[in-house]
């Protein structure tokens, strides 16, 4: 029996971690034909370009998930009050063109939160301002 060496937490092995999920979601693109992905993207509420960009693009769920918990915003809960704002986030999210700059302010230790070149920014903020009234009139 062969094994694979693991390489988890290396730059390679998160590398080849990246590639293997391209891959396979571009091999299960290939099997769909393109009114399956127009069926599909509608159902998104995305353009078939938009779903097809998403679709090869990782990383985004926990950039915004962290997004989200620094403005205070359990993503879960959010959910259940907010999915539409939350799909909108997400969409946005994952078309950004900035995940490194994203990943990497969200790494620092004092970041604002969220950064002026966010596309989601005034969005996150005026659901972080929201959510600090409803805690003041909780205490109140």
């Amino acid at each position: 029996m062969v094994t694979r060496p693991e390489h988890s937490g290396s730059f390679f092995g998160n590398l080849i971690s990246r590639l293997r999920t391209i891959l396979s979601r571009q091999s299960e693109l290939a099997y769909l034909s393109h009114q399956d992905i127009d069926v599909i993207a509608r159902e998104l509420r995305l353009s078939t370009a938009e779903f097809r960009t998403l679709a090869q693009r990782p990383g985004v769920p926990e950039l915004l998930s962290k997004r989200l918990a620094l403005a205070g915003l359990p993503e879960q809960a959010f959910a259940v009050h907010h999915g539409d704002v939350l799909h909108d986030l997400q969409r946005v999210c994952g078309l950004c063109q900035a995940k490194r700059s994203c990943a990497a302010e969200l790494n620092q230790e004092n970041h604002a939160s969220p950064p002026k070149w966010c596309p989601n920014e005034q969005t996150l903020r005026a659901l972080n301002r929201e959510a600090a009234s409803h805690a003041q009139r909780f205490l109140d």
